[in-house]
């Protein structure tokens, strides 16, 4: 009898021990939950020190502060949220060069103005994509996302003509339809848009990071903006 009892007991511990490794290793192999704040600047400073495979250009190295003020919404979610509140929205993606160029001037304008909460949309695979055709009329080689045409219709014609360029670059094709650009920064109220800047500043060079003359231009683009939802 006695001898079972001891059985018992190391049996018992064993089972604890078990029990006590799995929740060890649970705890310790959780996934981590990043906050949306993290996510940003975890997807954008993954690309620094990397080159553009089809040019060869590198990256426009950026610092993402912990504290940023995104906040991470799908397509459809943004439809929703431009038809029914006040916001401020930012649309692009982290490997474009445009707003890799415009992200940290953005952040620090947003901070100079009190914004705390800038909606975020990924917009590299929602978009329409069209090449030249063998005429005058651009062929379209994807379509976009339902999200996105209701986007454009938000916008209305607030959005400049998309045009694609011949493998010359010498001719211009209209393709007819509108474009949501790449960055863009938008103020909406209730289903309008109040305010908005796209790309960077008119003399801008691509690939080039930003001199401090359109460092203050775009900064003050950013305030308009950002002014324009305020009472």
């Amino acid at each position: 009898m006695k001898s079972n009892k001891v059985l018992y007991i190391i049996i018992g511990i064993c089972v604890l021990l078990v029990i006590g490794l799995c929740i060890f290793l649970v705890i310790n192999h959780k996934e981590e939950v990043l906050s949306d704040a993290e996510k940003f600047k975890q997807e954008f400073e993954q690309y620094n020190g990397l080159t553009y495979e089809d040019t060869n250009d590198k990256l426009i190295d950026v610092e993402i502060p912990n504290n940023n003020p995104f906040v991470y919404k799908t397509g459809k979610e943004i439809v929703e949220i431009m038809q029914s509140e006040d916001a401020y929205i930012l649309f692009g993606y982290a490997s474009c060069p445009l707003t890799r160029a415009a992200i940290e001037v953005l952040i620090e304008t947003a901070k100079e103005e009190n914004i705390d909460k800038i909606y975020y949309v990924d917009i590299k695979n929602m978009r329409d994509e069209y090449v030249p055709g063998e005429g005058i009329i651009p062929e379209q080689t994807k379509e976009g996302t339902e999200a996105y045409y209701e986007i454009l219709n938000i916008f209305g014609s607030k959005l400049d003509k998309y045009y694609v360029a011949s493998d010359d670059n010498f001719y211009l094709f209209d393709t007819g339809v509108t474009r949501l650009l790449s960055p863009t920064l938008v103020a909406v109220s209730k289903g309008k848009v109040i305010s908005m800047h796209a790309e960077l500043t008119d003399d801008y060079e691509e690939n080039s990071e930003l001199t401090e003359e359109e460092k203050e231009e775009l900064s003050k683009d950013y305030k308009d903006v950002f002014e324009s939802l305020k009472f």
